[in-house]
């Protein structure tokens, strides 16, 4: 197999550091050079450790690793929790158990109070979903009325055309206008902090498009013993590694006892050690062309510049847009925005914060339902000491800790058009302490609290999502071919077990039959769109 020797992957993220860290252990002769534009590693991923009192923004120091004390609490600015289920959990617990975390994991059961209860805010009240056939049918919140019926009715609706359409066109042809807002519209603040009347059914919630497409029907499909939508063999041979599969039929989430950052930091530490890595960061890429020959790819920064053989791109799609030259442009990277969030953290000593629900926590409908929200923008609010126990000691472990989540396609709403970098984090602070006093009661003071303003944290697909993505492979393809693939959030998931396994299924395919293997197909990182 000819072997290239030089691959440059731009961004730190966990994008960037799992396909640092497949491409290192699969290829220990490549010389890989990682560049990462600010100060630290792990993107979006941040967890904290932080004293009582207000915390106006992120420390600019990690302190993961640090032993919980009497003095400190933690605090997820990003990811809190992981799923353990598909192929992208699957490759996380693999990593995780490959990087020896397996003394520093939490597993919350799927018999736990916060995997079984879920809540919405809904005509002024906190409503319970059904967890059971025995509880949708005796207990239905008010945010169920009419969803039984649409639920009946459901298999009785015509297809569509097959084309693409927003979450909420999608639902609401299928169900009704009530199931499109104040259910999907709630789901969708939970996972994209974003509009469903703009987000690609296709993009986001692939299984529903694909039952109606199989079965004619949602509800059919969701009750056939076949899947609407296969696991792809790749993926499945990643399932099949686990060592111990019984953890995704009794997991609903895992995290880790000092955060999610826990396991960027520790692919860090990994690839720091590996004679085949070099990371670099705080150095902005400034712009990337093909060389004269067209046969490498030479990168520039303020002060240098780098030619390699291939350039694994994982920071956002619209960062990737100013790097290339203009001849070289690739179609679409611009088309979809990210989405702002102000996150605020806060723990309560359990007499000042009365929590009358034990579960994870309530989400909020899409702005447009009937019954608008009290305190305008807010997505939804963590019950972080329900939802991960046993990340403090003894002495904090009975605090109340939970995590509000404002702005999102709502920014204008919430902060009044300001840009995130003018929000003062005390004003993100007081509306979502406004937010706890509205819609839980909780008055009195936090005994720690933290806000952060998260700048196009969370890409948007929009409708047309993914036939965009098929014509930029085309282009990549006609422009860059061995040059150049891409992955991460902007692409094909924005969880971070997609992350992981989209960047270990790019590696195996480049290794494989692309530019660092056999060269028998180009590899962009999008072929299976076209697949």
């Amino acid at each position: 197999m000819a072997q290239l020797q030089s691959v440059a992957i731009l961004g730190g993220g966990i994008s960037g550091l799992s396909a640092a860290y497949y491409l290192s252990k699969a290829s220990p002769k490549t010389k890989i050079l990682l560049v990462e534009g600010s100060k630290r590693v792990g993107g979006w991923i941040k967890s904290q450790r932080v004293s009582p009192g207000f915390h106006a923004s992120k420390p600019t120091t990690t302190t993961t690793t640090t032993k919980p004390t009497n003095d400190d609490v933690l605090f997820e600015v990003g990811p809190r929790s992981l799923r353990p289920v598909g192929a992208g959990g699957a490759a996380i617990l693999g990593m995780a158990n490959d990087l020896q975390l397996q003394n520093e994991m939490l597993f919350v059961s799927k018999s736990d109070p916060s995997a079984k209860n879920r809540y919405i805010y809904y005509n002024g009240e906190i409503n319970t979903l059904p967890n059971s056939l025995s509880s949708l049918l005796l207990k239905q919140p008010p945010v169920f009325k009419s969803v039984i019926k649409s639920i009946l009715s459901e298999p009785f609706v015509q297809p569509g055309s097959g084309q693409d359409e927003s979450l909420y066109s999608f639902v609401a042809r299928r169900f009704n206008d009530h199931v499109a807002l104040n259910l999907v519209g709630a789901i969708t603040h939970g996972i994209y902090a974003g509009d469903a009347k703009q987000l690609s059914v296709k993009s986001t919630m692939r299984m529903l498009y694909d039952a109606e497409r199989a079965n004619g029907s949602v509800v059919k499909g969701m009750l056939s013993s076949k899947p609407s939508t296969p696991i792809p063999p790749v993926e499945q041979a990643i399932m099949d590694e686990l060592s111990d599969p019984t953890i995704t039929k009794t997991t609903s989430v895992f995290g880790f006892k000092n955060g999610t950052e826990t396991l960027t930091i520790q692919l860090k530490q990994w690839l720091q050690q590996q004679p085949n890595v070099t990371m670099i960061t705080d150095k902005q890429v400034k712009k990337m062309d093909k060389t004269a020959d067209g046969n490498r790819i030479k990168i520039y920064s303020d002060e240098a510049s780098v030619t390699v053989d291939h350039v694994i791109s994982t920071v956002p799609a619209r960062k990737l847009d100013p790097l290339l030259t203009k001849q070289n442009a690739l179609v679409n990277l611009s088309v979809n925005p990210s989405v702002n969030v102000a996150v605020v953290n806060f723990a309560f000593e359990k007499e000042d914060a009365d929590l009358k629900y034990n579960g994870f926590g309530f989400l909020t409908p899409h702005p447009d339902s009937a019954y608008q929200l009290p305190v305008p923008g807010t997505l939804g609010v963590v019950f972080d000491s329900n939802a991960m126990n046993g990340q403090e000691n003894e002495q904090n472990s009975e605090l109340v800790k939970m995590t509000v989540m404002m702005g999102g396609h709502m920014w204008n709403t919430t902060f009044g058009g300001a840009q995130p970098s003018q929000v003062d984090p005390e004003v993100a602070l007081e509306k979502a302490s406004k937010a706890l006093s509205v819609y839980l009661g909780i008055k009195q003071k936090p005994k720690f609290s933290m806000a952060n303003v998260l700048q196009e944290c969370i890409p948007q697909y929009l409708v047309g999502h993914e036939a965009r993505l098929g014509e930029l492979h085309q282009d990549i393809k006609h422009k860059y071919k061995h040059l150049l693939s891409i992955t991460g959030a902007s692409y094909l998931g924005v969880s971070v077990p997609d992350c992981v396994k989209n960047s270990r299924l790019l590696v195996n395919d480049l290794l494989d039959k692309g530019a660092l293997g056999t060269r028998e197909n180009i590899i962009t990182g999008l072929n299976k769109i076209v697949a």
